[in-house]
C-alpha cells in the first residue's frame, strides 16, 4: 500500500452518554456524557495524541460535539472541526428514547429490510447511502491523508461492513476506549484496525 495515495480515517465513538446508562435508544436525540464517557473520551485522545491529521469532521450532534472538545483539550492542534449532519446515528423516528431491550426485535426486522424506515425516521438503506455517500467524498478529496471522524456505533458499524475486505458480517463490538483506522487503498481494497 502506497501511503501517499491511501485514505486514513480514523473513527471514534462519542463517549458514553446517560442515555447509553439507562438502555435508551437515542439516535437523533442527545443526553450528556457521563463521567465514565468524559475519562474513556480523555484515553482514546491520547492514543490518537501524536497523530497528524488533515482535516477534523465530526457529527453535528451535542454528545459528538462534546465529545471533540475534550479531544481539543488533548491535541489542541487539530484542524477546525467541518460538523456535519452526514455522520449523525441514525434517525429512530417515533422509537427515540424508547428502552433499546424493548425494541430490539424492531431494530433486527428493520436491519433486515433496508427500505422500511422508522415511522417518522430515517430506512437502513437511507442511512447505509448517507454513510456511503460521506466516505466517498473522503475518498474523492481526501486521498493521501489521514482524517479524524467523531461519530455514533451506526456510523463505525456501517463502515465496517460496508468497506472492511472481505466484508464482516458478524456482530461488530466497539469497546469504550476502542479508536478505529480503516485504509482505503488505491486497488479499492480495505483494512480496518483498532489503535
Amino acid at each position: 500500500m502506497d501511503p501517499k495515495k491511501s485514505l486514513r480515517v480514523v473513527l471514534m465513538r462519542h463517549g458514553e452518554t446517560e442515555g447509553n446508562v439507562k438502555g435508551v435508544v437515542q439516535g437523533h436525540w442527545d443526553t450528556p456524557l457521563t463521567e465514565r464517557g468524559i475519562s474513556s473520551t480523555l484515553r482514546k485522545a491520547q492514543k490518537i495524541r501524536e497523530l497528524t491529521f488533515n482535516a477534523v469532521f465530526c457529527s453535528d450532534l451535542s454528545r459528538t460535539v462534546e465529545t471533540l472538545k475534550l479531544i481539543q483539550r488533548v491535541i489542541p492542534r487539530l484542524p477546525t472541526p467541518v460538523y456535519t449532519e452526514r455522520l449523525r446515528e441514525i434517525d429512530f423516528g417515533d422509537f427515540t428514547g424508547k428502552p433499546k431491550e424493548d425494541l430490539m426485535p424492531t431494530i433486527l426486522k428493520h436491519k433486515a429490510a433496508p427500505d422500511l424506515p422508522y415511522p417518522n425516521g430515517e430506512s437502513g438503506g437511507a442511512f447505509t447511502d448517507r454513510v456511503k455517500t460521506f466516505f466517498s467524498m473522503l475518498r474523492e478529496e481526501f486521498a493521501g491523508k489521514q482524517i479524524l471522524a467523531i461519530t455514533h456505533y451506526g456510523v463505525m458499524e456501517t463502515a465496517a461492513l460496508q468497506f472492511v475486505e472481505p466484508p464482516s458480517y458478524e456482530r461488530i463490538y466497539i469497546g469504550a476506549d476502542d479508536v478505529w483506522r480503516i485504509c482505503f487503498t488505491v486497488n479499492g481494497l480495505t483494512k480496518r484496525e483498532i489503535l
